[in-house]
């Protein structure tokens, strides 16, 4: 089922309900009927985190669990890029540490390094 979403600046709209980030929106992928933000964080900005699960009716299920809740990492940075591969999800950050991402919850369930 493909969810209908109208895509702003920092502002989705989904089943007439406006969600406003707090910085502008990246990408939106959809995946198992839950669509995946991932926001754009400018270079002097410090906020982590910034990959969200919004359902069908434009309720936030989830915000991407903590980095450091999971794995052993310095430098915590913001995700730049969300990749889809059949139904696994993936975000990376700047570094290109990458982690698979539970499209249910939002919890971190596997890192690795990309080249």
């Amino acid at each position: 089922m493909a969810i209908t979403f109208t895509q702003f600046e920092n502002e989705l709209v989904v089943n007439q309900k406006k969600i406003v980030f707090d910085h502008n929106i990246r990408y939106v992928k959809e995946v198992d009927e839950t669509l995946i933000v991932l926001l754009e964080i400018p270079n002097n900005v410090t906020y982590l985190n910034n990959v969200f699960g919004i359902n069908e009716i434009g309720e936030i299920k989830w915000r991407i669990q903590s980095v450091s809740d999971v794995f052993p990492l310095k430098n915590p940075l913001p995700f730049e890029n969300l990749m889809v591969k059949s139904t696994d999800v993936y975000v990376s950050d700047f570094y290109g540490r990458r982690f698979l991402l539970n499209t249910t919850n939002g919890k971190l369930l596997s890192s690795d390094v990309v080249r």
